[in-house]
């Protein structure tokens, strides 16, 4: 199908140059951008004209962090106090209850809440799949196609838990954490068999598969080193949470590479194509060791603020030559789910980095820098040359943002901080994923999004109904106040 975009008000290419074009068009020819330019649209016949007044038009937002699953525990009153480990406490019993189709229809709901707010390719860091059911990865990345996203699935595991939640969950739930904590040779192999059925590196490609446990397993460092060889035999990348607790700081020093960085290394997973999510508390010479073997971050600002950890210097990562994009995070720990809310937050919230205004302004990010982060970084992490930069012979994964709301009065010198500064309507005018227009004028065009919200209800009501008298927590309830 061949596709005109035009009347665009700014056109950002996210390119080497940053460059942006000023009432511009694109043309998509066969999912693929064939012509980016400023002035008249060029003549010709098109199947489809789209006119774009008042728009921003950039390339499809990369989410390079998420948890699909976690969509069935959003806003839930007795999670909204306490940071990580009582926070998992909480909720980590509702995920045991989880099931293949519980899975389908929060993938569904997740990948359209990013599809309508400009999201075009995401991660799903996809770790907590209970029993190693293959049923899980199948329906996910059923549901997930049937959106029209690109997904990255990263096969994940739960092998092991944070602190001392293993006890307390099995002594509450039954063995083996009422079932959540994983084989770890079911897990291996059902990564393999993922790699093998859906790992497409091909032009263009829908579904990508990575590998990564949920956290850095210290205490099995053979499983590390055997997910790392099965990422360098299928040419996958390696994702998981890496902010190390002083407990895990105490548990690496034991171990003979001293170090929770020489821990990676030592178990392969220092090197290009390894990505770590969040990263709140690494220290200077963590920084580097991660600079030099060419790793990359995950930020997601908004988890920082609904969990209150500790906010990453992220100006002192990029400064250090570490690639950092921009990530939603599961919807357990975000309650939101919306990419450019992310993208907003990302110049904002690491001004605050160590507090009292101690980041120097010149390194302040700005909302040129969030874009890159969000788009042609974010595609670079992930190892695609074929989206992130709206350019000639790229995949055409576009998305577009009207600027005539109320919101953006006044905002009349840069769209592009118009948009991210400004604004408050997440919602795009247009998504494009491979030339499909999956959203136009703030609306999912081939799904029913009454019916997205009702199926991730029924799934979220069903489950807390099942845990809450095993439990014995008040879900709907806040936590008291010490």
């Amino acid at each position: 199908m061949r596709i005109l975009l035009k009347n665009i008000k700014a056109l950002h290419t996210c390119d080497d140059r940053r460059q942006v074009l000023r009432g511009a068009y694109l043309v998509v020819d066969d999912g693929v951008i064939r012509e980016v330019g400023a002035g008249a649209a060029p003549s010709g016949v098109f199947d489809r004209e789209v006119d774009l007044t008042d728009c921003i038009v950039m390339p499809g937002f990369v989410n390079i962090h998420h948890h699909f699953y976690q969509s069935v525990t959003r806003a839930v009153p007795a999670a909204q106090r306490g940071h990580l480990i009582g926070w998992l406490k909480l909720v980590y019993p509702i995920w045991s209850k989880l099931t293949p189709a519980d899975l389908a229809v929060a993938t569904s709901a997740a990948c359209a809440e990013l599809l309508l707010t400009g999201c075009t390719t995401t991660v799903d860091h996809s770790y907590l799949l209970p029993g190693a059911l293959p049923e899980f990865v199948d329906e996910e990345v059923r549901a997930a196609l049937e959106t029209g996203i690109r997904l990255h699935l990263v096969r994940g595991s739960l092998t092991t838990f944070e602190d001392d939640i293993e006890s307390e969950l099995t002594a509450l739930l039954g063995a083996k954490a009422g079932g959540l904590l994983d084989d770890e040779s079911l897990v291996l192999s059902d990564m393999r068999r993922a790699a093998e059925r859906y790992h497409d590196t091909s032009f263009g490609s829908r579904i990508q598969i990575g590998f990564g446990p949920t956290t850095v397993t210290y205490n099995n460092p053979q499983f590390m080193r055997d997910v790392a060889s099965l990422a360098t035999e299928f040419g996958c990348g390696l994702h998981t949470h890496f902010h190390p607790r002083t407990d895990e700081r105490e548990v690496a020093g034991r171990l003979p590479a001293g170090n929770p960085s020489g821990f990676l290394k030592e178990t392969g997973w220092l090197r290009p194509g390894t990505w770590f999510a969040h990263s709140t508390r690494l220290n200077d010479h963590e920084i580097g060791v991660l600079a030099d073997a060419g790793c990359s971050i995950a930020h997601c600002p908004r988890m920082i603020l609904r969990l209150g950890a500790r906010v990453p210097p992220i100006h002192a990562y990029r400064r250090r030559g570490i690639r950092v994009g921009v990530g939603v995070d599961g919807a357990a720990s975000n309650d939101a789910g919306s990419m450019i809310g992310e993208v907003r937050l990302v110049p904002l919230l690491h001004r605050l980095a160590g507090g009292e205004g101690n980041v120097p302004h010149q390194e302040w990010i700005d909302p040129d820098d969030a874009l890159d982060m969000a788009t042609r970084v974010g595609a670079d992490i992930l190892g695609r040359s074929d989206i992130g930069v709206l350019a000639p012979g790229m995949a055409a994964d576009v998305t577009a943002f009207k600027l005539d709301a109320i919101g953006y009065a006044g905002a009349v010198v840069d769209p592009l901080t118009a948009l991210i500064l400004a604004g408050s309507e997440s919602r795009s005018f247009l998504t494009m994923v491979n030339g499909e227009i999956k959203v136009l004028n703030g609306a999912l065009c081939d799904q029913n999004e009454d019916r997205l919200r009702r199926n991730l209800d029924s799934s979220a009501i069903r489950i807390l109904d099942e845990i809450a008298p095993l439990t014995g927590i008040s879900y709907e309830k806040y936590p008291s106040r010490i």
